[in-house]
C-alpha cells in the first residue's frame, strides 16, 4: 500500500472570518447552522478560540468539523468541512479592535490567498473586517477586494452587488466623496462597464447584458446646471461602449431610476452610497458582494464588521448565507464547464 499524501482536493470553497473582534464569527457559525449550508466542499479560516467562544456567547453549535493546522494540510482533508486554525494566542474581545486583530485578520487573508494561488481552492468568502485595525498593523489597507486584486495580480477589478431583485455596479470604491469627481474618468467608466458585461456573461450566462448608468449629479446634471460630469465623462465612455457593442443606457437621474422596475441585468452608480442604499433597501439581507474580475470566484457579506453588535448575539447571517450560496453556484457551474 501506498503511503504517498492524498491528492488536495481541489474544488472547495474557503471563508475567512473577517474582524474577530466583529461579527464574522457569529454570522459564519450561523450560516453554516441548519440545512442551508452549500453542498461544496467548505474551509473556514480563522481562530478555533474565537469561534468557541462565540458560540458559547450566542448559543450556537459549533459545527461537526474536522481541523487543520496549515494550509497545505487543510487541502489534503478529504472532508465537506474543514475548519484551519491559526492559532493565535492573543485575547480577541468583541466590539473592540486591535492592530493585534487587525493583524489576524489579514493573516486569515493570507491563508486563503496560499490555498488559491495553489490551485488548492477556487473560490473564497470573505467575511468583514475593519480597515483601519489592519493598517495599523499592515501599513495602508484600503480594503478585501484590493489587497485580494494586488495578491492574485489582477488589476482591473469591479465590485458588483448581487440580489434576486437587483445588481449594483460601482464606478469607485472606498473613497471620499469629495474624491469621486476626481477619480471618475473616461477611462475608468469604460473600464467599469466592460467588466460589468464581462462578469454577467461569466457568472451568469447572460450573452447580451442589458446596462444602465446613473448620473453623479441631481437630475443626472440636467444639462449642467448642477455638475458637468455627465456631459464630460459619461456620455463620451457610454458611447465608447457602444461603439463596442455593448448595450449601455443612461446617465440616469439616480434619485428616480430605482422607484420603479427597470429592465436592466445591472446598473452601475457613481459612488458608494448612491449604489448600496437602494440595493440593501431592496435586497433585505438577500444579497451580496461579489468581485468581478479576479482568476476564483469571491464573494462577501454586504455589511461591515458591526462592531457595535460583536458578542451580543444579534447579528443576521441572510448577507453571509446569500454570499455563501452565490458562491457555490458559480463555483458549480465553472466546475461543471
Amino acid at each position: 500500500m501506498s503511503n504517498s499524501p492524498k491528492p488536495p482536493v481541489r474544488f472547495r470553497l474557503v471563508i475567512t472570518a473577517g474582524d474577530p473582534c466583529g461579527v464574522g464569527p457569529e454570522v459564519i457559525l450561523k450560516a453554516l447552522a441548519g440545512g442551508g449550508r452549500p453542498s461544496v466542499p467548505l474551509l473556514v479560516i480563522g481562530d478555533l478560540a474565537v469561534f468557541e467562544e462565540t458560540a458559547r456567547r450566542a448559543k450556537l453549535p459549533l459545527p461537526r468539523w474536522r481541523l487543520a493546522s496549515s494550509p497545505a494540510h487543510a487541502a489534503g482533508v478529504a472532508h465537506q468541512l474543514v475548519f484551519l486554525d491559526l492559532g493565535h494566542r492573543w485575547r480577541f474581545v468583541p466590539g473592540r479592535p486591535s492592530a493585534r486583530a487587525g493583524e489576524a485578520a489579514a493573516a486569515y487573508l493570507d491563508a486563503a490567498i496560499a490555498l488559491l494561488r495553489r490551485g488548492w481552492a477556487n473560490g473564497l468568502v470573505t467575511a468583514p473586517v475593519t480597515k483601519w485595525a489592519i493598517e495599523r498593523s499592515r501599513g495602508r489597507f484600503e480594503g478585501q477586494t484590493e489587497y485580494l486584486a494586488r495578491a492574485l495580480h489582477t488589476p482591473r477589478v469591479l465590485m458588483m452587488f448581487v440580489s434576486d431583485r437587483l445588481r449594483v455596479a460601482l464606478l469607485t470604491r472606498h473613497v471620499a466623496l469629495r474624491e469621486v469627481p476626481r477619480r471618475l474618468t473616461q477611462a475608468r467608466v469604460r473600464e467599469a462597464i466592460v467588466l460589468a458585461a464581462e462578469g454577467l456573461r461569466r457568472h451568469f450566462g447572460i450573452r447580451h447584458p442589458r446596462l444602465a448608468v446613473c448620473g453623479l449629479n441631481p437630475h443626472a446634471g440636467e444639462a449642467g446646471l448642477f455638475g458637468s460630469e455627465e456631459r464630460r465623462v459619461l456620455a463620451p465612455a457610454l458611447e465608447a461602449c457602444r461603439r463596442r457593442g455593448i448595450r449601455i443606457e443612461g446617465p440616469f437621474a439616480a434619485d428616480g431610476f430605482f422607484a420603479g422596475p427597470r429592465d436592466y441585468d445591472a446598473v452601475l452608480c457613481g459612488y458608494h452610497d448612491q449604489g448600496l442604499i437602494p440595493f440593501k433597501l431592496l435586497s433585505r439581507d438577500r444579497g451580496c458582494q461579489l468581485t468581478v474580475g479576479l482568476p476564483v470566484v469571491r464573494t462577501s457579506p454586504d455589511h461591515g464588521s458591526a462592531l457595535d453588535i460583536a458578542g451580543q448575539g444579534r447579528a443576521h447571517p441572510g448577507s453571509m448565507r446569500y454570499a455563501l450560496r452565490l458562491a457555490a453556484t458559480l463555483l458549480s457551474r465553472v466546475h461543471s464547464r
